[in-house]
Formats: C-alpha cells, sequence, structure tokens
C-alpha cells in the first residue's frame, strides 16, 4: 500500500492524517474570517471575540468552527499516527515521511496552544503566565527570553501580539511547507507494500480510495459543525493582567497531564514544563532511528508497543487527575478603606523599602527624593498623568531599570523586581481597586 493509505481494502478505516488536514484548511478558512475583527491587545482581544460572538452575522459559528477545527485536527493527527506506528510503517524507508508528519502534528499542536492564548480572558491570561514561567525556568538565559517572549517586564499587549503572530503568519506557512515537502516525499517512495500478517495485502484502487476519502471528509466537517453548533466555545471573565486570575483556568486538555505534573513536581518547571515534553518529542523523532529491525507485524513488536502504551496510559493518567482534581478556592480579600493603606501593598512598600524616597500617604522619607505616593483618588496631577495608565504603570513600577536606564529605582544591591503578586498589590492600592 502507498504510506498513508488504508492497510487494504477489508480495512475500511478513512485516511486519518488526510482527515486532519481537511479539518486544519477549514481551522484556517474561517480564521481568515475571524482576523478582520480581532484585536490582539490586552485591552481589546476579550471586546474584540464578544463582537465577533455577538454582533457578527454567523460569528458565534465562525468562532466554534475555528476552535473545534484545532481540537479535532490533533485528535485525527494523533489516531493517524498512533495507526503509522502500530503497523510499522514509520521505518525505512519511510522515515522521512515519519518525521515529516511528527512535525506536522507539532505545528497542529501549535495552533491549538496558541488559539487558546488569544480570547483574551482570565483562561487565556493563566495561560500566558504558563508559558512566560516555563520560559523564565530557562536555566542561564530564563530571564532573557522571558523578556523577548514578553516585549518587556510586565505582561503587555505586545506579547499577545507575538502570539498572535505565531498563529496567524508563523505557524500557517509552517503548515504549507511541510505539507509540500511531506507530499514531495510521498510521491517519490512511490507505492510501498504491508506485510501484517505474513501475506500481501493491497491497496485500494484510486477510484475506491477517492470515494472513501470523499465519504469521510464529507462525515468529519458535519462533525466539525456539530460540534460547533452544539458545544459552543466559553468566553471567560475579563483578563485581569495581575490579578488573582481565574480560581480554576486549567489549560486545554491536551497540556492537562503537563499541569497536573507541574502541580506534583512543584518547584521543577523547568525540568517538566520544558525538558519531559521536549524528551517525549525527542523520542518519537528517535523511533525509526532506534528501532531499525525490518519486522513491522504488532505481534512480533509487543515491547515497543507496551513501553509506547505505557507512556500514553501515564498521560492519560495525569489529565483525568487533573480534570478531577478541585482548585483551592481563592480568598477574596477584605475590602480596604479608601484613607487606609492596604495591608498587602504595605508589605511590599516596606520589602523594597520604598520610603527612602518617596513620602507615602503623607508619611515621613528620608530623603523624599522621589515624589509622594498617595492612593489616587482623581487625576489631578497633570505631571504624573502617564502613570495613571494602569499599563505604563506595570512597567515602570514592574522593572524601572528596564524601562529607564538612568533612573535612581534600581531596588540596589541585586536589582530586586516585584512578583506579579506584589505589583498586583501596589496596582489596586493606587488605583483604588476597593475590595477586589
Amino acid at each position: 500500500m502507498e504510506y498513508g493509505e488504508a492497510p487494504a481494502p477489508r480495512d475500511r478505516w478513512p485516511n486519518f492524517g488526510l482527515l486532519a488536514l481537511v479539518v486544519a484548511g477549514g481551522g484556517l478558512a474561517t480564521g481568515v474570517f475571524l482576523a478582520f475583527n480581532y484585536a490582539p491587545t490586552l485591552d481589546a482581544a476579550r471586546d474584540s471575540v464578544r463582537y465577533i460572538q455577538d454582533e457578527v452575522t454567523l460569528g458565534w459559528l465562525l468562532r466554534g468552527l475555528h476552535h473545534w477545527a484545532g481540537n479535532l485536527a490533533l485528535v485525527l493527527a494523533a489516531v493517524h499516527g498512533w495507526r503509522i506506528f502500530w503497523h510499522g510503517a514509520y521505518k525505512a524507508p519511510r522515515r522521512l515521511l515519519w518525521a515529516l508528519g511528527g512535525a506536522i502534528f507539532l505545528v497542529l499542536l501549535g495552533f491549538a496552544y496558541t488559539g487558546y492564548l488569544l480570547p483574551g480572558d482570565e483562561r487565556a491570561y493563566t495561560g500566558l503566565g504558563v508559558m512566560e514561567g516555563i520560559a523564565g525556568s530557562t536555566p542561564g538565559a530564563g530571564e532573557e527570553i522571558r523578556a523577548v517572549l514578553k516585549g518587556g517586564d510586565a505582561l503587555s499587549s505586545a506579547m499577545l501580539a507575538r502570539v498572535y503572530t505565531v498563529h496567524t503568519v508563523i505557524l500557517p506557512a509552517a503548515l504549507l511547507g511541510l505539507v509540500i515537502a511531506f507530499v514531495t516525499a510521498w510521491r517519490r517512495r512511490g507505492p510501498a507494500r504491508h506485510h501484517a500478517d505474513e501475506r500481501e495485502e493491497v491497496a485500494p484502487t484510486p477510484h475506491a480510495a477517492l470515494k472513501r476519502d470523499a465519504f469521510f471528509s464529507i462525515l468529519v466537517l458535519a462533525v466539525l459543525a456539530l460540534l460547533a453548533w452544539l458545544l459552543p466555545p466559553a468566553l471567560g471573565p475579563r483578563l485581569d493582567a495581575f490579578g488573582a486570575g481565574a480560581p480554576d483556568a486549567r489549560p486545554e486538555w491536551f497540556f492537562l497531564w503537563v499541569n497536573e505534573a507541574l502541580r506534583l513536581a512543584g518547584g521543577r518547571t523547568f525540568l517538566v514544563g520544558a525538558v519531559l515534553p521536549g524528551a517525549l518529542v525527542a523520542l518519537a523523532f528517535s523511533l525509526p532511528l532506534v528501532l531499525r529491525g525490518p519486522v513491522r507485524d504488532p505481534r512480533q513488536r509487543k515491547p515497543e508497543i507496551v513501553a509506547v502504551l505505557l507512556i500514553l496510559v501515564a498521560i492519560g493518567g495525569l489529565t483525568v487527575s487533573s480534570l478531577a482534581t478541585r482548585a483551592a478556592a481563592v480568598p477574596e480579600p477584605a475590602p480596604a478603606a479608601a484613607g487606609d493603606l492596604d495591608a498587602r501593598a504595605a508589605r511590599v512598600l516596606e520589602k523594597f523599602k520604598c520610603r527612602s524616597c518617596h513620602v507615602i500617604d503623607g508619611g515621613e522619607s528620608e530623603q523624599e527624593s522621589g515624589p509622594p505616593l498617595a492612593r489616587r483618588a482623581t487625576a489631578d496631577l497633570p505631571a504624573f498623568g502617564a502613570l495613571y495608565q494602569r499599563e505604563f504603570f506595570r512597567r515602570k513600577v514592574g522593572d524601572p531599570k528596564k524601562l529607564w536606564a538612568e533612573t535612581s529605582m534600581r531596588y540596589t544591591p541585586k536589582r530586586l523586581k516585584p512578583s506579579p503578586e506584589e505589583l498586583a498589590a501596589l496596582e489596586r492600592w493606587f488605583f483604588l481597586d476597593e475590595g477586589k
């Protein structure tokens, strides 16, 4: 049989790889229409998605089709990969096809992952935060990678714009290039034969294969439309970039196992969030090099099949555990009176010795070299008008040395920077976010 075809006429299973590409094509088509109304900024992303759902004609359907296309294409590609592995079709002389197919799967995974980061709700923020945390945990270069990823030192629209560019430009180009390379390699490889049970199996005739693929393509597109109709994707609460986040904002299903592994192995972010998935990807790509034997019959390859099944069972177990684990309730802080300094902000101000340069709420200061700090009731100080923009406030206070090289706010001697939680406490105090 030819690579990617059904194993034999008596095997009525569809070509899952082709179906994955058909569904991915539907996702690309709907994505073009969504892009006309989407705004990739922290302030406007959620509003633009809500506008698409509620105001644009059939916008809710387009978003549903786009959402489920990413998930369904990933499932179909995974099933196709399993069937290739089961029949030993990853071995020579089709090792290049296995590698190209694996790369296409990673691109589809990238589509699904970056897509769930774009709606601009609290769940999306949690995903951005996890991605930032894993990048920042890279030994020796974490801060540099984090800065490149975020476009600064506080979560800003630059980070969302980078994710949007990857989702709409880089990944589509990569998918197109890989599909062209795969088809070219497949045509050069020519017909292949499969000996699963010691007898030759012949691929279906081109006419029969075309009818089968057309039938299943229509069927899977109908399933996609049904999912979009019955299970429209949710849009969570508005993003609070430095708030507590959603109390149970777990990632999409394909990364739940990583989420659970991170929870169980607290403090090992880089090892679990980057090294472990990377090792699994490397293992998958190296299969044709490690398992070189000519045997393809699954009954004669039980050790390798059992080993892969154990890995899949472990991933499935972590996924189920993540679904079953109830997130701890996030307690709401008690409302603070307008004239009182919030206790959390007070601890942050004390930690970074802000009183050494600033008068805070009319108190005393050692040097008074900085402007006085008081809870903002009105924007009647024109000289500091820019500071009253939240995003600027986050960048200025989040890492002043990074924003202005000559600023005296260096948090000596080690240029300490407030954590997102500490920065949130200062922001809520400064902007009078009572009871939040």
